[in-house]
């Protein structure tokens, strides 16, 4: 089946975006400058105060655990199907989980139309999964898979990479127990390319897909994309897998550039032949996103969260319609400079070196942050809409992989946009939900029907070894449960 192709991107501003507008041409220039005339020096220590426990405090309690199960990093439902988590694995299987006894089972396998994986470090794979909202009469589902360009060897250095591919499957009698269901496999199964985005590198592919929850958007299909890979949105870049120069990313970078679909949060009618409209822009890896659930009270706004560069990760929500979300000018509050185009380690030579908030005008700045003295990948979540924990109701929920990336460390976290705590002293609006670190890698936040929210992690950190783990968060852990608080 060929890819559906799209002659460009139908562009949705607001009055944001289009007060930005007037600096795009310039906007390289914008990165290096800020609100005075002296070079910029970096700030080592961007913010001093370190995050501490919330006034809510959680449980981890373990539903299912290997035996297959590897690299969790996104748990959706289907509508009409009640105590069953959608669970995504990177290497390929969709997973049906129920949520009372952890039986869990197959219900698609993608594994064969991927890239080869990087086995201890790739953020290609299976990446997303949404049912339609009227799943259960049309059987409608969408996946989001990293997918070889024809013709081309589909190593990490090669350029361009890989297909972002969003596809539309057709599951037979929808309304079946999916645990008691084989597997659909491509080759038993033909699905349809609803949409491809070509990925210059291996890194910073996005790729949450969800549908949203108002009575406006409910049949309109919603996509994150990173900025296309290596570091800073910058053309020439030295690559992590061994690319160099990097392609792509020319003039301002490729999430200000409102020519393509990187670094952008999209919208589109899956079953419609439009091309995608850009919904927000200037992301550089909105690695997970979702719609506070109008159907269970929510306001239907988008949240997502930002992977950044070497200093910050961000939260940002409600998005605005047509919104800047200032990437590479600005990372968190911080003005952004690109530095030069080496490589240390897993770090880049750009750095942050000016607290603006509010500046340059044009730029939407995050509704919290914090910095790699406390994580280093935010894994963006669900604003919570279940009804197991009052105490939790309204609040934006998230993860961060971990301190280190070797270190099995990650965190839950929640926001409070009430808090004004004083930087110096303490990391202002984000707690951890969970008592610190629980050592492992977060992967990713899963949401049931119900709004209840689950923890998708591994013991490893990639897609190499069957150590996945899915855990809800609940207020106590059964006694006889595997439990993490």
């Amino acid at each position: 089946m060929q890819p559906h192709t799209h002659a460009g991107p139908r562009l949705i501003l607001g009055l944001t975006g289009l007060a930005f507008s007037l600096v795009l041409a310039g906007s390289a220039g914008i990165a290096t400058a800020g609100p005075s005339n002296n070079a910029p020096e970096p700030i080592d220590d961007p913010i001093p105060g370190h995050i501490d426990d919330g006034a809510i405090q959680l449980e981890l309690q373990t539903i299912a655990e290997g035996d297959g199960l590897t690299a969790p990093n996104w748990g959706t439902y289907a509508p009409g199907i009640a105590d069953v988590l959608f669970v995504v694995d990177q290497d390929g299987p969709l997973w049906a989980v129920n949520t009372e006894t952890g039986a869990k089972s197959r219900v698609l396998d993608v594994g064969s139309l991927l890239v080869p994986l990087i086995l201890d470090a790739d953020e290609r794979g299976f990446l997303g999964a949404a049912f339609h909202p009227d799943f259960a009469v049309n059987g409608l589902l969408y996946t989001m898979t990293s997918e070889p360009i024809p013709g081309t060897a589909s190593t990490p250095d090669q350029q361009p990479n890989h297909l972002a591919t969003v596809r539309e499957w057709t599951v037979p009698n929808p309304g079946m127990d999916p645990l008691a269901r084989g597997a659909i496999t491509p080759q038993e199964s033909a699905s349809r390319v609803v949409l491809t985005i070509e990925e210059p590198q291996f890194n910073h592919n996005g790729g949450a897909i969800f549908f949203g929850t108002t009575a406006a958007d409910r049949h309109l299909l919603y996509i994150t994309s990173g900025d296309g890979g290596c570091a800073d949105d910058q053309f020439g870049q030295q690559g992590l897998a061994g690319e160099g120069p990097c392609i792509s990313h020319e003039g301002a970078g490729n999430a200000q550039d409102l020519s393509n679909l990187l670094g952008k949060i999209l919208r589109m009618d899956p079953q419609a032949s439009a091309a995608p409209e850009i919904y927000a822009y200037g992301f550089r890896n909105p690695f997970r996103a979702s719609s506070d659930r109008a159907d269970l009270g929510g306001t239907g706004l988008i949240w997502t969260a930002d992977v950044g560069q070497n200093s910050i990760e961000e939260v940002d929500g409600p998005i605005q319609q047509g919104g800047n979300y200032g990437w590479r000018v600005k990372e968190g509050t911080f003005q952004f400079n690109p530095g030069g185009t080496e490589l240390m380690g897993f770090a880049s030579d750009g750095f942050v070196y000016a607290d603006t908030p509010g500046f340059p005008p044009g730029l939407i700045d995050p509704v919290a942050q914090y910095d790699h003295d406390e994580g280093v990948a935010t894994i963006g979540g669900f604003v919570y809409r279940g009804s197991e924990l009052p105490e939790l109701y309204g609040t934006y929920v998230l993860g961060d992989y971990s301190d280190g990336f070797h270190s099995a460390n990650g965190r839950v976290l929640y926001v409070d946009e009430t808090d004004t705590a004083d930087p110096r002293d303490r990391t202002p609006k984000v707690f951890n939900l969970v008592n610190g670190h629980i050592n492992l890698f977060v992967l990713g936040i899963g949401e049931d029907m119900d709004g209840e929210l689950y923890v998708l992690a591994n013991k490893s950190g990639g897609p190499d070894e069957e150590r996945g783990v899915v855990m809800k968060l609940v207020r106590e852990c059964a006694d006889d449960a595997d439990c993490r608080d």
